[in-house]
């Protein structure tokens, strides 16, 4: 897991450092620009939050077979 939540947090903050860059850049802002960058950094941190607590959960317990042969 621990190797998992690493690679996790790695990419996020790489994604985020990629939106951040885009918007610091010394240049004139398209309209909307800066609203679909904050949608996109939403979605990346959606993205790290679903999958790191799919990771730090406990696996779903297989289901009951129950047998009905005699």
């Amino acid at each position: 897991m621990h190797d998992e939540m690493m690679t996790l947090i790695d990419d996020c903050i790489a994604r985020m450092t990629l939106l951040r860059d885009q918007l610091a850049a010394s240049r004139r802002v398209q309209p909307g620009e800066r609203h679909t960058a904050a949608l996109d950094a939403i979605a990346v941190a959606e993205h790290f939050a679903t999958e790191a607590t799919r990771a730090v959960s406990p696996p779903a317990a297989a289901p009951v077979s129950y047998s009905t042969a005699a």
